[in-house]
C-alpha cells in the first residue's frame, strides 16, 4: 500500500480557528486628528449658534469681532467669523432687535444702543477689507456688506432713510470705494454685481456720490477721481419708467415714489456728475469724462443740456488736447441736441498751431477735425481760412501730416467750389485785387491772408491763393512732392478716403521707400577727387589756394 505522506504544517503553529470561540486579531484604528481650522470653526458656529438662542450671549459678538479681526494672521478664521456676523446681524436687524421699541425698558434701550455700535464696528471693519491686495477678501467684505444693506433696507419703515442716513452701511461702503484708490476691483464688481441689476442701488449710488462730495472733509482730488472711475462705469440708463423695475430693497409703492420717477433718476444723476464738476479735478481726471460724455453723461442731462456745456465751456479754456475732447462733446450737443454755439468754429480755428501737426494726438484730431467741416452749407469764406490756415502750416510740417493734410484740401475745394478760386482765378480788371495791384506780373502782390487774425470770417483768405501747396511740390520727400501735385491737375477723382493717410509717420515712409524693389540701379554721374586740397603734381589746387589764403590773412 502506497505510503502516508507527512504534511508540511505538521510542525507549523497553526492559527486558531474562529469556530473557537475567538475572533481574529484586527488592526485598531486610530481617531482622525482634528486641525486647528476645524477647532476653530466650531468654535465660530458654537458662538453663532448662542447669539441667536439667548440674548445672554450678545457678548459673544464681541469675541467673534475678535476672531474676523485676525484677518492677516488667521485669513481663513477671520473670514468664517465675518461670515457667521454677517448671518447674526441680518437675523437681529430682520428681528428688529436694532430698534427701539414702544414701552421698552432702559435697559433694553441700552441694548439697542450696545448692538448698533457693535453693527457700526463690523461695518467698519469689513469697510477695511475693500482695496485690499487679496481679490478674495475684497469681494468677500463687499458681498456680506450688501447683504447687511440688503436687510437694513428690507426691515426699516422708511427705506429712503436707510440708504441715505450718513451711518448706513451702504453709504459706508460707497464711502470707502470713493475714498480708496486701489479699489478699482471693487468698484468694478460693485457696479457690475448691483448697480447695473438693481434701479434702487444705482438711484442711492448717485445720492451718496453727491453726499461725499460735498463733505468739506471728503473734497479732494483723489475722492473724485475715484468718483468719475466709479460712475463712468455705469451704462445702463433708463429711458422710461416703464424700465424701473429691478429692487435690490423693497418694492417702492405709491405713484409719488421718487424711485418709480424717470425724472427723479435724472435729477439725482445730475446733481452728482455736478458735484463732480464742481471738485478739484486733475487733467486726466476731465480728460477720462470728455472722453465718455456723450455716451455716459449726456443721457442724465437730457433736459438741463446748458449745465453740461458749461463744463465743457469751461474744460475748452484749459487748451491742449482737453480742447479738442471738449469740442468734440460740444459738436454733439449742436448736432444731436440742436443746442446754439456761435463760437464752435472760432474756437477749433485756434487749435490749429504749429504744435498741433507735431503733437501724439494728430490722428486723433484730424479724424474729429474732419467731422467737424463736413457741412457742406459752411461759409466759403471761413472754408477757405481753415484751408490756408492747414496750408501754411504744412510748410513747417512733418510729412506724416502733410500727406493728410493734402488730400483733405482736394477734398474740401471739390465740396466747396467757390473755394477753387485760391488754386487759380482768372485775371479780370474790375476785380478788387488786380485793380489794387496793377503790376502784379512785375512787381508781385502780398498775401492778404492774415495769419494772426483768430476770427476765420475775416482772416481774406478767400482773396489768397494756395502757393504753399505748389511750394511742396518740390518737398525733399518724394511722396510729399508727387502728391502735392494733384492740385495742378484736373479734379477728376471725386475724392480721398483720409483714413488712408492718417496713421503715416516718418517711420512708415521710412519703411515704404526701404520696401521699394528697385528695378534699376541710380546712375552715379561724379567722381570721386584723390586729393582734397592738392593737386596730382603736388601743388595747390583751388580749394588749397582759397585756405592758404585764409590762412596768410589771419
Amino acid at each position: 500500500m502506497p505510503g502516508v505522506i507527512a504534511s508540511d504544517d505538521a510542525g507549523r503553529k497553526r492559527k486558531r480557528d474562529s469556530a473557537q470561540g475567538k475572533s481574529k486579531e484586527t488592526k485598531s484604528r486610530k481617531a482622525p486628528k482634528t486641525t486647528n481650522d476645524d477647532d476653530a470653526q466650531s468654535r465660530i458656529l458654537l458662538l453663532e449658534e448662542q447669539i441667536l438662542q439667548s440674548r445672554e450671549n450678545y457678548n459673544n459678538i464681541v469675541e467673534l469681532q475678535k476672531i474676523a479681526g485676525q484677518a492677516d494672521k488667521k485669513p481663513k478664521t477671520a473670514t468664517i467669523a465675518a461670515v457667521a456676523l454677517c448671518r447674526v446681524f441680518c437675523r437681529l436687524i430682520s428681528g428688529e432687535s436694532l430698534v427701539k421699541q414702544a414701552g421698552a425698558t432702559e435697559a433694553d434701550l441700552q441694548i439697542v444702543q450696545w448692538l448698533k455700535a457693535r453693527l457700526a464696528d463690523y461695518v467698519g471693519h469689513l469697510t477695511s477689507w475693500i482695496g485690499s491686495p487679496d481679490a478674495t477678501k475684497e469681494s468677500t467684505a463687499l458681498t456680506l456688506l450688501m447683504r447687511i444693506v440688503k436687510e437694513e433696507a428690507l426691515n426699516n419703515n422708511k427705506a429712503d432713510r436707510a440708504w441715505r442716513h450718513e451711518k448706513s452701511a451702504f453709504v459706508a461702503v460707497v464711502r470707502r470705494l470713493l475714498e480708496e484708490t486701489d479699489a478699482e476691483g471693487a468698484r468694478q464688481e460693485f457696479i457690475d454685481k448691483f448697480v447695473e441689476e438693481h434701479d434702487d442701488v444705482r438711484f442711492y449710488t448717485f445720492a451718496a456720490v453727491k453726499q461725499i462730495l460735498q463733505d468739506v472733509h471728503a473734497g479732494q482730488e483723489e475722492v473724485a477721481t475715484n468718483a468719475i472711475d466709479l460712475l463712468v462705469q455705469i451704462e445702463g440708463v433708463p429711458e422710461s419708467e416703464d424700465e424701473l423695475e429691478d429692487w435690490y430693497g423693497s418694492t417702492p409703492e405709491g405713484q409719488k415714489n421718487q424711485l418709480l420717477s424717470l425724472n427723479a433718476h435724472r435729477k439725482i444723476a445730475r446733481q452728482a456728475w455736478l458735484s463732480i464738476f464742481r471738485s478739484k479735478l486733475s487733467q486726466e481726471s476731465r480728460k477720462k469724462m470728455l472722453n465718455v460724455a456723450t455716451a455716459h453723461i449726456l443721457p442724465w442731462f437730457a433736459s438741463h443740456i446748458e449745465l453740461l456745456t458749461d463744463f465743457l465751456t469751461d474744460s475748452f479754456n484749459h487748451g491742449g488736447a482737453m480742447s479738442l475732447l471738449a469740442l468734440s462733446g460740444i459738436f454733439t450737443l449742436m448736432t444731436q441736441k440742436n443746442i446754439d454755439y456761435p463760437d464752435f468754429y472760432t474756437k477749433l480755428y485756434s487749435l490749429l498751431d504749429e504744435d498741433l501737426l507735431h503733437s501724439k494726438h494728430r490722428s486723433r484730431f484730424f479724424r474729429m477735425f474732419e467731422t467737424f467741416m463736413t457741412s457742406s452749407h459752411l461759409p466759403a469764406a471761413m472754408v477757405a481760412s481753415f484751408i490756408k490756415r492747414l496750408a501754411r502750416l504744412s510748410l513747417q510740417a512733418p510729412p506724416g501730416a502733410i500727406v493728410w493734410i493734402v488730400p483733405w484740401t482736394y477734398n474740401m475745394l471739390k465740396s466747396h467750389p467757390p473755394c477753387t478760386f485760391m488754386l487759380h482765378r482768372t485775371y479780370h480788371p474790375a476785380h478788387s485785387i488786380y485793380a489794387e495791384h496793377p503790376k502784379y506780373e512785375d512787381e508781385g502782390m502780398d498775401d492778404p491772408f492774415d495769419m494772426k487774425q483768430k476770427d476765420p470770417m475775416v482772416t481774406g483768405a478767400i482773396d489768397s491763393s494756395l502757393w504753399e501747396l505748389e511750394t511742396l511740390q518740390s518737398h525733399y520727400h518724394p511722396n510729399v512732392a508727387t502728391l502735392a501735385k494733384i492740385m495742378g491737375e484736373q479734379f477728376t477723382k471725386k475724392d480721398y478716403q483720409l483714413e488712408d493717410f492718417l496713421d503715416h509717420t516718418y517711420q512708415t515712409l521710412i519703411d515704404a521707400e526701404l520696401g521699394k524693389e528697385v528695378k534699376k540701379p541710380p546712375v552715379v554721374e561724379w567722381e570721386i577727387p584723390k586729393m582734397i586740397v592738392t593737386t596730382e603734381d603736388g601743388g595747390l589746387n583751388v580749394i588749397g589756394q582759397f585756405l592758404q589764403t585764409a590762412i596768410d590773412t589771419m
